[in-house]
């Protein structure tokens, strides 16, 4: 069941500060995900949603402030030290090795986790059982939404606590967004702690137990997700009609 905020935070982000090519992408921001949350991060186009994730996942290196990760400074560390630790990053537009089977692209994520592969690959095709009877297909002939649900299967089998999506609906039809919301609610009670980030996320907040509104490298607004989801604010900012 989701962790209330009586719990420790899995991952708790400090003061943190970012510039690329002197520009604030971040500026003082601090926010908490708690385990086995669904948490969203909505924000429009340039609010620095993923600047903030590529921060976390060791990619880009903060000014000032601190990231800890299950009670341990991880701001300094590299990517696959970061990864290793259980944090994993999904980015937007993330794609198949489309010359690979499914399988192959699967075991590409387990590269850290080797000797967990069959219990990994077990998981995987439970919570996207379409991809159970594809594993000798070549993921290039695979749909657009068979595809993006073999790259959310790639950072499962990195045996994630935190799994990390930056913008996971884009190009998808809204029945597929569906599909993929009840997968979070899978992920989550199977004990990954889920942070999504994107603009068009009216579905996700109905899942979410806790969603942060970023603008201009600011969280701005915090509540439920589906307190959110009705807030005047959010409403005309993200969702305009």
């Amino acid at each position: 069941m989701p962790a209330g905020d009586a719990s420790p935070p899995l991952l708790s982000v400090q003061h943190l500060s970012v510039s690329l090519q002197g520009l604030p992408m971040l500026v003082d921001l601090s926010f908490t995900c708690f385990p086995h949350q669904i948490v969203a991060l909505i924000g429009i186009e340039g609010a620095g949603k993923s600047t903030l994730l590529k921060a976390i996942a060791g990619l880009q290196r903060p000014l000032t402030g601190r990231i800890f990760f299950a009670g341990e400074s991880i701001e300094g560390l590299p990517a696959w030290e970061v990864v290793r630790r259980g944090v994993v990053y999904v980015p937007e537009g993330m794609r198949v090795f489309p010359g690979m089977t499914v399988l192959e692209n699967l075991e590409v994520g387990a590269y850290l986790v080797r000797r967990q592969l069959k219990a990994r690959l077990e998981q995987a095709c439970q919570i996207f059982p379409e991809l159970k009877d594809r594993l000798r297909a070549p993921a290039g002939v695979l749909s657009g939404g068979q595809q993006r649900m073999v790259t959310l299967a790639r950072g499962l089998m990195s045996a994630p606590r935190l799994l990390m999506l930056d913008e996971p609906f884009m190009g998808l039809s809204p029945k597929l967004v569906q599909r993929f919301c009840n997968s979070f609610r899978d992920l989550r009670q199977a004990g990954v702690t889920l942070l999504i980030s994107g603009q068009l996320m009216q579905r996700v907040l109905n899942v979410a137990e806790k969603a942060y509104v970023l603008e201009k490298g600011r969280i701005t607004f915090s509540g439920t997700g589906p307190h959110l989801l009705h807030d005047p604010h959010l409403q005309e900012i993200i969702f305009p009609v």
